[in-house]
């Protein structure tokens, strides 16, 4: 008998809906988890919301604990194509008066004119030294006076520097491939090539200062001579074939009166805590003037506010219901997202003894709206920040022997970091949600199993009927055709 190729067709049933059906009763079960496992999903989603804001909060109070933030200043120039200037953690409020009467300065030397940059110079060893042209020490008398006159000049070596051998090889030997050995050296030297209608000439120079003069000294391979027309050595009786065209200097200035030198037109800490950047002489005094940056401590203390705004506002609209709407956020009734918010607003609401001035948000300028947000009232504040000090106080004070003592800010801090905390409060309730979603997976799959057992065996049950209901109908058909025979020859 030939085998059956769809479920049904021996028994005249529909056999597959009804296995299907079945099935789809064994599986229903499923189904509601899964939907639990949709809003489970949402609420873990709604708790990460819940903990960014958190840690926001977290974040902006942590940067009122610190003394840099109620130290912070901000400095003017009246003149900054001339003098700018930019402030650090350790300014102080104050005013200078600068006058620049010259800038630092490089060393510029200059080659004479080569017929092109791959002209062929000359193979040996370019020698490069650095440190401050001045009188020489073995021309001075016992007084101190130069011998001769003019005073004999030299190179006094920089403090701590070497000297730099640039072996010039037969490879390297044209003014083009001078200029990068000496580059790739990192010397504190820049080569470059300048080209006019008089051909290439060879540029060297230094970093500013007057430290950081240089001479060249040349030592040639006799059999490929030419390399001494890269020397220079503005030393008495020194070997230069090389122009000068700029000399190193210090820049030279005036602050408050008093004459300073730098190496460098950025002076960093010539006045405590302040960098200088030297742009132009000066003919008058310009002035600076540092002041505490009351404008970037009010950006603070609004981030704070923003921030603490933000976690009520979350918590509020993720647990609500809405009678417009008729729907319930994710964390209606969730009685841990009604003990954070309780939390946090009372502890806002709370008065301290971390300051002698200011002891509630309302003293600051800071006022509880009904929905437990803050508002800003900005003359208040302003007036607040006039009394920079009890201000700090008020946020920041930390009393390790009194938490009473301890300022909003670090109590938001403490708070936050509880909450946040790997067993804190949010970690833990997320923790329990997304154990119940796996919970639930496992349910699930243990239906699935269960579903595709019983489809097994419904298909093997309905298989089997069709099998024997085949056979019974072929048994008929036979029985049927005999009884049909017989009647026929009677």
């Amino acid at each position: 008998m030939a085998s059956l190729s769809s479920l049904g067709v021996g028994s005249g049933l529909d056999a597959e809906n009804i296995v299907t059906s079945l099935v789809a009763l064994e599986r229903k079960p499923a189904e509601a988890i899964k939907a639990e496992n949709t809003k489970l999903d949402t609420k873990v989603s709604t708790w990460g919301k819940i903990q960014s804001a958190f840690s926001s909060l977290q974040d902006a109070a942590k940067a009122l604990n610190t003394n840099d933030f109620w130290t912070a200043t901000k400095a003017t120039s009246s003149d900054a194509t001339a003098v700018g200037v930019t402030t650090s953690a350790n300014s102080a409020p104050g005013a200078y008066s600068v006058t620049v009467q010259s800038l630092a300065s490089s060393q510029y030397v200059a080659s004479s004119a080569f017929s092109s940059k791959t002209s062929p110079v000359g193979t040996g060893t370019l020698t490069i030294k650095f440190g401050t042209y001045g009188l020489d020490p073995a021309d001075l008398d016992a007084n101190g006076q130069p011998q001769s006159d003019p005073p004999a000049i030299t190179l006094l070596a920089k403090a701590a520097a070497s000297q730099l051998d640039i072996t010039i090889g037969p490879d390297d030997n044209t003014l083009e491939k001078i200029r990068d050995k000496i580059n790739a050296a990192g010397a504190g030297i820049t080569a470059s090539l300048v080209n006019d209608v008089t051909g290439t000439r060879m540029v060297l120079r230094g970093a500013t200062g007057a430290e950081n003069a240089f001479k060249v000294t040349a030592t040639e391979n006799p059999a490929a001579p030419g390399l001494s027309a890269l020397a220079y050595d503005a030393s008495t009786g020194g070997t230069s074939q090389m122009t000068r065209t700029q000399t190193a200097s210090n820049a030279q200035a005036t602050i408050n009166g008093l004459a300073v030198s730098s190496g460098s037109n950025t002076m960093t800490d010539v006045v405590d805590g302040l960098t200088l950047q030297l742009s132009k002489v000066s003919a008058t005094p310009i002035n600076i003037e540092v002041n505490r940056d009351t404008d970037a401590i009010r950006k603070g203390i609004d981030t704070f506010v923003s921030a603490y705004n933000n976690v009520v506002s979350t918590i509020r609209v993720q647990s609500k219901y809405d009678e417009t709407s008729k729907t319930a956020g994710p964390l209606q009734g969730d009685s841990t997202a009604r003990g954070l918010l309780s939390q946090i607003r009372n502890l806002i609401g709370s008065s301290s003894g971390a300051s002698s001035v200011f002891d509630r948000l309302s003293d600051i300028g800071l006022d509880i709206q009904t929905d437990g947000t803050l508002s800003v009232k900005s003359d208040k504040m302003n007036s607040a920040m006039n009394n920079l000090g009890e201000l700090k106080k008020f946020f920041a004070n930390s009393d390790t022997g009194n938490v009473g003592n301890d300022g909003l800010s670090q109590r938001i801090s403490s708070l936050t970091a509880q909450l946040l905390g790997t067993d804190g409060a949010i970690n833990s309730r997320t923790d329990g949600i997304k154990g119940l979603i796996e919970r639930n997976k496992d349910k699930i799959e243990r239906i699935d199993v269960k579903a595709a057992m019983a489809e097994a065996r419904l298909r093997a049950q309905y298989t089997l009927l069709d099998a024997n209901m085949a056979k019974l109908n072929g048994l008929s058909s036979y029985v049927t055709a005999q009884l049909a025979a017989l009647n026929k020859n009677n």
